[in-house]
């Protein structure tokens, strides 16, 4: 018996609801292809064993050098983190009271007020965004462990 694919999920940040909607197959197994060559060097600096505890949070991250283990990311040419980015927020919506907003259009513009100025919003879309589409593809390895845990919808106290 499979388990059933989750095809949007919804998230607060900031008291905004947003959903989270799957990339298209061949969009998704691209991006995964860009950030194949990514994760090795970040995962070559984590302690995959604490990752493996159902425990581990945002926290755990304190002892962790993010410069160091973020480095491959630092060196991304822009056009390629604009690719990433682009298509991690097409696939995100803004539940309005009118409906649905597409955060960012096909064209690329602004699908919602407000958020072409907000740094966080955008990398904390981004970033949920990315990992919504790409845990079913690292299911029961220790990276996704890590991932489940993190809370990004929230801001850190």
């Amino acid at each position: 018996m499979s388990i059933p694919i989750e095809n949007t999920k919804s998230i607060e940040v900031n008291g905004r609801t947003f959903i989270l909607k799957k990339m298209d197959a061949r969009t998704g197994s691209y991006m995964l292809f860009k950030l194949m060559k990514l994760l090795p060097p970040i995962l070559e600096h984590l302690d995959l064993d604490k990752l493996t505890d159902d425990n581990f949070s945002i926290k755990d991250l304190k002892n962790i050098n993010l410069t160091e283990a973020l480095e491959p990311i630092f060196d991304l040419p822009e056009k390629e983190f604009r690719y990433i980015q682009d298509n991690c927020l097409k696939v995100v919506d803004e539940l309005l009271n009118a409906g649905p907003q597409a955060v960012i259009q096909k064209n690329g513009e602004w699908g919602i007020g407000g958020i072409e100025y907000d740094m966080g919003l955008v990398m904390n879309l981004t970033i949920q965004s990315l990992i919504f589409n790409i845990m079913g593809f690292f299911e029961g390895m220790p990276f996704n462990s890590m991932m489940k845990n993190l809370n990004l919808s929230q801001p850190n106290m």
